[in-house]
Protein backbone atom coordinates (compact mmCIF):
# COMPACT_ATOMS: atom_id res chain seq x y z
CA UNK A 1 0.00 0.00 0.00
CA UNK A 2 1.25 3.50 -0.85
CA UNK A 3 1.47 5.26 2.51
CA UNK A 4 1.63 8.73 0.91
CA UNK A 5 -1.60 8.06 -0.99
CA UNK A 6 -3.28 6.79 2.16
CA UNK A 7 -2.17 9.79 4.19
CA UNK A 8 -3.53 12.07 1.47
CA UNK A 9 -6.86 10.22 1.55
CA UNK A 10 -7.05 10.52 5.34
CA UNK A 11 -6.50 14.27 5.11
CA UNK A 12 -9.08 14.68 2.34
CA UNK A 13 -11.65 12.59 4.22
CA UNK A 14 -11.09 14.56 7.42
CA UNK A 15 -11.47 17.83 5.52
CA UNK A 16 -14.56 16.69 3.62
CA UNK A 17 -16.26 15.32 6.73
CA UNK A 18 -15.59 18.62 8.48
CA UNK A 19 -16.64 20.97 5.70
CA UNK A 20 -19.58 18.83 4.53
CA UNK A 21 -20.95 16.96 7.55
CA UNK A 22 -22.94 13.99 6.37
CA UNK A 23 -21.00 13.47 3.13
CA UNK A 24 -21.59 9.95 1.90
CA UNK A 25 -18.93 7.30 1.43
CA UNK A 26 -19.89 7.05 -2.24
CA UNK A 27 -19.13 10.75 -2.72
CA UNK A 28 -15.81 10.39 -0.91
CA UNK A 29 -14.96 7.35 -3.03
CA UNK A 30 -15.74 9.25 -6.24
CA UNK A 31 -13.71 12.27 -5.12
CA UNK A 32 -10.75 10.11 -4.13
CA UNK A 33 -11.17 7.69 -7.06
CA UNK A 34 -11.14 4.65 -4.77
CA UNK A 35 -13.73 2.07 -3.72
CA UNK A 36 -16.23 2.67 -0.94
CA UNK A 37 -14.56 -0.19 0.92
CA UNK A 38 -11.28 1.78 0.86
CA UNK A 39 -13.11 4.82 2.20
CA UNK A 40 -14.52 2.73 5.07
CA UNK A 41 -11.04 1.42 5.87
CA UNK A 42 -9.73 4.97 5.89
CA UNK A 43 -12.60 6.15 8.12
CA UNK A 44 -11.81 3.29 10.50
CA UNK A 45 -8.13 4.32 10.47
CA UNK A 46 -9.04 7.91 11.37
CA UNK A 47 -11.08 6.57 14.28
CA UNK A 48 -8.23 4.28 15.32
CA UNK A 49 -5.75 7.14 15.55
CA UNK A 50 -8.18 9.21 17.59
CA UNK A 51 -10.24 11.34 15.23
CA UNK A 52 -13.98 11.33 15.91
CA UNK A 53 -15.17 10.56 12.40
CA UNK A 54 -18.28 8.42 12.39
CA UNK A 55 -20.34 6.76 9.71
CA UNK A 56 -23.70 5.10 10.02
CA UNK A 57 -27.15 5.22 8.38
CA UNK A 58 -26.62 5.51 4.67
CA UNK A 59 -22.90 5.64 5.41
CA UNK A 60 -22.55 9.37 5.92
CA UNK A 61 -19.21 10.56 7.25
CA UNK A 62 -19.43 13.04 10.08
CA UNK A 63 -16.65 14.83 11.85
CA UNK A 64 -18.02 14.72 15.39
CA UNK A 65 -15.72 17.40 16.74
CA UNK A 66 -17.22 20.00 14.45
CA UNK A 67 -20.81 18.75 14.66
CA UNK A 68 -20.87 19.23 18.43
CA UNK A 69 -19.62 22.79 18.34
CA UNK A 70 -21.84 25.77 18.17
CA UNK A 71 -21.54 28.07 15.22
CA UNK A 72 -17.98 29.32 14.89
CA UNK A 73 -16.21 31.87 12.81
CA UNK A 74 -14.92 30.36 9.57
CA UNK A 75 -11.38 31.36 10.46
CA UNK A 76 -11.55 29.26 13.63
CA UNK A 77 -13.02 26.28 11.80
CA UNK A 78 -10.22 26.47 9.22
CA UNK A 79 -7.55 26.83 11.90
CA UNK A 80 -8.95 23.80 13.73
CA UNK A 81 -9.06 21.81 10.48
CA UNK A 82 -5.42 22.59 9.67
CA UNK A 83 -4.45 21.70 13.23
CA UNK A 84 -6.25 18.36 12.90
CA UNK A 85 -4.56 17.63 9.58
CA UNK A 86 -1.15 18.31 11.09
CA UNK A 87 -2.05 16.05 14.00
CA UNK A 88 -2.91 13.23 11.56
CA UNK A 89 0.57 13.67 10.08
CA UNK A 90 2.14 13.56 13.55
CA UNK A 91 0.28 10.35 14.41
CA UNK A 92 0.89 8.54 11.11
CA UNK A 93 4.54 9.31 10.36
CA UNK A 94 7.79 8.82 12.24
CA UNK A 95 8.60 11.98 14.27
CA UNK A 96 11.48 13.25 12.12
CA UNK A 97 9.52 12.77 8.90
CA UNK A 98 6.41 14.36 10.43
CA UNK A 99 8.39 17.39 11.59
CA UNK A 100 9.88 17.92 8.13
CA UNK A 101 6.51 17.52 6.41
CA UNK A 102 4.78 19.89 8.86
CA UNK A 103 7.49 22.53 8.40
CA UNK A 104 7.05 22.30 4.63
CA UNK A 105 3.25 22.40 4.85
CA UNK A 106 3.14 25.42 7.14
CA UNK A 107 5.49 27.22 4.79
CA UNK A 108 2.90 26.94 2.00
CA UNK A 109 -0.32 27.35 3.98
CA UNK A 110 -0.58 31.16 3.72
CA UNK A 111 -0.14 31.02 -0.07
CA UNK A 112 -2.61 28.14 -0.40
CA UNK A 113 -5.19 30.04 1.65
CA UNK A 114 -4.75 33.11 -0.55
CA UNK A 115 -5.18 30.94 -3.66
CA UNK A 116 -8.37 29.37 -2.27
CA UNK A 117 -9.88 32.78 -1.58
CA UNK A 118 -8.84 34.01 -5.02
CA UNK A 119 -10.44 30.97 -6.72
CA UNK A 120 -13.65 31.45 -4.74
CA UNK A 121 -13.73 35.14 -5.62
CA UNK A 122 -13.26 34.35 -9.31
CA UNK A 123 -16.10 31.80 -9.22
CA UNK A 124 -18.39 34.16 -7.32
CA UNK A 125 -17.71 36.95 -9.79
CA UNK A 126 -18.79 34.82 -12.72
CA UNK A 127 -17.69 35.57 -16.23
CA UNK A 128 -15.88 38.88 -16.60
CA UNK A 129 -18.28 41.68 -17.37
CA UNK A 130 -17.60 44.27 -19.98
CA UNK A 131 -16.94 47.62 -18.44
CA UNK A 132 -17.94 50.51 -20.60
CA UNK A 133 -16.01 53.66 -20.26
CA UNK A 134 -17.62 56.98 -20.78
CA UNK A 135 -15.78 59.32 -23.03
CA UNK A 136 -14.25 62.25 -21.32
CA UNK A 137 -14.50 65.27 -23.51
Amino acid sequence: MDSAARLRRLLVILSAATVRPGIRAAELAATLQVSERTVFRDLAELQRIGFPVSFGNGYPAQQELFRRRRRQELSQVMADLVDQQLEVVRRKLPPERADALMAEATRYLPMEAAEAVTRALARASGPPSKITRSKVG
